[in-house]
């Protein structure tokens, strides 16, 4: 059972190969009904056949009218056993139909937040031509947060339908989480014997940090940037600086005709931003400095609500964490993939803060009283969470 990533271009869900039992793959009939036969008697690994609360009080029934039978010779106690006997039987058989035909896969959100709830969705497939299924049961966990939970199929699922099971994760913490489908449970047909089947179907996902609310008001002091930074970078400014080949999400106002009309292609102007001052988001997590757990957090959270805002108001040009090289931010995905580093982030052992990127553009944090931090530009205090 192959399980990889998948993502829909245009959507945020990311999705997990199909998958299935893999009881029936590739096999004719007569093997597929030697196989189940086989595993009725030697249980596959993972798998598991238990009685149900009705299943053991038919067991003890069945118990009952055998001794009962034995003892007093009646033929109608022994069809009556027979007849308990092969209800069991007959369940265990039909279980594997059930499953028979099955395709499912799990979609996620590109990515969670703390505090905020997305759906996580379980894709189920039924490729039976004649037999719809029901009573089934799927076991989920996201194992960082410690959440476990039993996701049903309430409704019967007819032979080449679609649909889809949610649940809605709210994770507590920033961290990179993994949700996975654990097992496959059915107690179809009479609910006497439970089927499970252990999977191992899950995917990584980063939560970013929690938004929290902040403050951030830098002085008026002279506008200047990190050396080697260029002063002109692409924007909606009136000066045009380049051309290039069209992009999916472009304004049709940027195309110029003329040009693309001579090369055969869509070309687009890139325009200079207008002038307005730009900030370096740098994160540093000594050990020696972020030794409170809570202020850690309130760290995370600051540097990416901050973040996230200035990418809005077009004035982050760019990231960085620690001794990593600075991160130009011009798109989304690379406002995201900073997200996705705080998501994982700890204290670091032995690591000294630098001081070649002090500058007025450049926003440093360092811990205040109790659970506040504070943000620095060119060495002032310009905000605070």
């Amino acid at each position: 059972m192959a399980v990889g990533t998948q993502t829909t271009p245009g959507s945020r869900e990311v999705s997990t190969e199909w998958a299935d039992p893999g009881f029936f793959a590739q096999q004719s009939r007569a093997r597929n009904l030697f196989r189940v036969l086989r595993q009725l008697v030697v249980r596959p690994e993972g798998h598991k056949t238990m009685p149900t609360k009705a299943g053991l009080v038919l067991i003890l029934l069945a118990l009952g009218i055998g001794s009962s039978a034995y003892n007093t010779a009646s033929n109608i106690l022994f069809m009556t056993l027979a007849l308990l006997l092969s209800c069991l039987l007959l369940s265990g058989l039909l279980s594997w139909t059930n499953f028979k035909g099955l395709r499912w896969r799990l979609i996620t959100e590109s990515h969670l937040r703390a505090g905020e709830p997305a759906p996580v969705c379980i894709e189920l497939r039924n490729e039976k031509k004649w037999l719809p299924t029901y009573s089934l049961w799927f076991g989920l966990v996201a194992r960082t947060n410690q959440f476990d939970v039993q996701l049903p199929l309430e409704r019967r699922l007819d032979a080449g339908q679609i649909t889809r099971l949610e649940w809605l994760l709210k994770p507590s913490v920033r961290c990179v989480e993994t949700v996975s489908i654990t097992q496959l449970r059915s107690q179809f047909p009479f609910g006497f014997l439970s089927k499970v089947i252990a999977l191992d179907q899950g995917r990584e996902v980063a939560v970013w940090p929690a938004r929290i609310p902040y403050r951030f008001k830098p002085g008026q002091g002279p506008f200047s940037r990190r050396e080697g930074v260029s002063h002109r970078r692409s924007g909606s400014g009136t000066e045009l600086i380049n051309l290039r080949q069209y992009r999916s999400g472009d304004p049709p106002r940027l195309i110029h005709w003329k040009a693309s009309a001579r090369q055969r292609r869509l070309l687009v102007r890139e325009m200079a931003e207008e002038q307005r001052e730009t900030y370096l988001v740098f994160v540093e997590t000594p050990e020696s400095l972020w030794r409170s757990k809570d202020q850690f957090e309130t760290l995370c959270s600051f540097a990416a609500a901050l973040a996230e805002d200035l990418f809005r108001q077009e004035q982050l040009w760019g990231v960085a964490v620690n001794g990593e090289p600075v991160r130009p931010v011009r798109r989304l995905a690379d406002l995201h993939g900073f997200l996705d580093r705080l998501s994982g982030l700890e204290p670091v052992a032995g690591f000294q803060p630098s001081s070649h990127m002090n500058g007025a553009t450049v926003i440093r944090f360092a811990p205040g009283a109790g659970k506040e931090v504070h943000a620095y530009v060119g060495g002032r205090t310009a905000g605070s969470a």
